[in-house]
């Protein structure tokens, strides 16, 4: 299908305007910079999403919509994330990235799925991340004393369990 639009284009004449030209927005149809509508630009997302690059690619130009395999995943990486829930169970471990530099991973332990990570072992970091996302009833840490000060700030009611790994190897 093809739509022929014709929009007003306004002129402003004010010394302290940047722009001289402007042109008018039909709303539900039109973005400004945009060359899709914003429900084909949802379908190119979509088929993103599930599809990815050249599937997706593929599935559009059946469509008659033929962007290239890597303008799906571009507009694939504009898609925002869907904000993760707070896990109920944290798992928090670090781990090296190389020679004495550290990051730490916090971990879903119920769907086994990452949700942060960040460089470094910082208690007030992990206190922060704590108290902007309280529900967190269960951490499992190591048998660091970082981790343990940060879980106490930032959670107080959470229980603090150990891994399996670090209780045999402390044995």
């Amino acid at each position: 299908m093809l739509i022929e639009l014709s929009v007003r284009r306004l002129f402003c004449d004010g010394p302290g305007s940047g722009r001289r030209t402007f042109a008018e927005q039909v709303e539900g149809l039109t973005r400004r910079y945009r060359r899709r509508s914003p429900l084909l630009q949802h379908l190119v997302e979509m088929a993103g999403v599930l599809l990815a690059g050249r599937g997706g690619s593929r599935l559009l130009r059946i469509l008659n919509v033929p962007p290239s395999r890597t303008s799906v995943l571009f507009h694939l990486m504009r898609v925002p994330l869907p904000s993760a829930a707070t896990p109920r169970v944290l798992g928090v471990d670090d781990f090296a990235l190389y020679a004495d530099v550290y990051g730490t991973l916090l971990v879903d332990a119920e769907t086994r799925l990452p949700i942060e990570l960040w460089q470094g072992r910082d208690a007030e970091q992990l206190a922060a991340w704590l108290r902007a996302h309280p529900g967190v009833e269960v951490v499992c840490r190591d048998g660091s004393l970082v981790y343990r000060q940060g879980t106490s700030e930032g959670a107080p009611d959470a229980v603090q369990v150990s891994y399996r790994f670090h209780l045999w190897q402390g044995l």
